[in-house]
């Protein structure tokens, strides 16, 4: 069996010698060249964000997995042409979900944004979960690649509420290029039945984040607030009564998350649209086709309807 140290040597000979494989850094640059973050303050918090597409069309608003919003570049570029997209970069000074969820709610509502749909990944999933039942006005709900609140994954926050706070201080203590290598090398051991084109670009998405000097604050940031999911209450089926019926759930054949954990969100929400996709796809490497086709024929459906 390939260790995660060879096949990261492997996917980041691909990515410098297959002219066809386009890095994760080099999609950023052309998406910078058409695309602009605005900078503002919001409830006292700084943030950036990048808003396109017309400007009175249905909205989509995504929540991202490890508070990386270059995740969702080719969902921008994909939908921004009928809807009114909007990608965040979180504040990273925010203590709790709730006053996260604050600030993204004000931006909205300065943004004029009522209604949106909402697309969340990973742990963004949860914080699209946690902004539908509190907030309510929401046209549609997509999870990719995530869990709820009753999981195994948060079961070492429970069992251990100082957890968290080991993981962040490990991370304020280690250099960050040894950090993000530690990282990309465990990512790399997740690959199942991936093609080596795949493997190469998702192993890029961590080579960008490395190249980023804000990446470790936002990485600290992001494992903070999954730790602070724990003081939430549960969630109920009731508390998407507002999407019932305009629910899509993608999750990947083979996640890091349990499938116990995958069948316990899809039972949770009511009458949601189900697909099981192939291959072990989390964070970076959900952007794929597949789940942008899929996404596209559910908007279709629940718009024309």
């Amino acid at each position: 069996m390939k260790s995660g140290y060879a096949i990261l040597l492997k996917t980041a000979a691909i990515c410098e010698g297959e002219k066809n494989v386009q890095t994760y850094s080099e999609e950023e640059k052309a998406f910078l060249t058409s695309h602009h973050y605005t900078e503002g303050v919001i409830d006292g918090h700084h943030l950036r964000y990048v808003i396109s597409g017309p400007e009175n069309a249905q909205a989509i608003v995504f929540f991202n997995g490890l508070e990386i919003q270059q995740m969702f570049m080719r969902y921008v570029e994909t939908f921004e042409q009928e809807y009114r997209t909007l990608i965040i970069e979180y504040p990273t000074d925010t203590k709790r979900n709730d006053e996260q969820l604050s600030v993204i709610h004000s931006l909205l509502e300065k943004l004029n944004i009522v209604n949106p749909i909402l697309v969340g990944a990973s742990d963004g999933g949860m914080q699209a979960q946690l902004y539908t039942r509190r907030y309510q006005d929401i046209f549609a709900l997509i999870l990719m690649a995530t869990v709820t609140l009753d999981s195994e994954y948060l079961e070492p926050d429970r069992k251990r509420p100082w957890f968290t706070s080991v993981i962040t201080t490990a991370l304020k203590l280690l250099p960050w290029k040894l950090a993000s290598r530690i990282l990309t090398e465990k990512v790399n051991t997740y690959y199942e039945v991936e093609t080596e084109e795949e493997m190469a670009y998702g192993t890029s998405f961590f080579q960008m984040i490395a190249e980023d000097p804000h990446s470790k604050q936002k990485l600290i940031h992001s494992f903070r607030m999954v730790g602070e999911l724990i003081h939430e209450p549960l969630m109920k089926p009731s508390d998407f009564d507002c999407v019932r019926g305009r629910i899509l759930l993608l999750q990947p054949e083979h996640d890091i998350f349990s499938k116990k954990d995958q069948k316990t969100l899809e039972a949770l929400l009511p009458e949601p649209e189900v697909h099981y996709m192939r291959g072990s796809h989390h964070g970076p490497w959900v952007l794929q086709e597949e789940y942008i086709s899929i996404i596209k024929g559910f908007l279709n459906r629940i718009i024309e309807s």
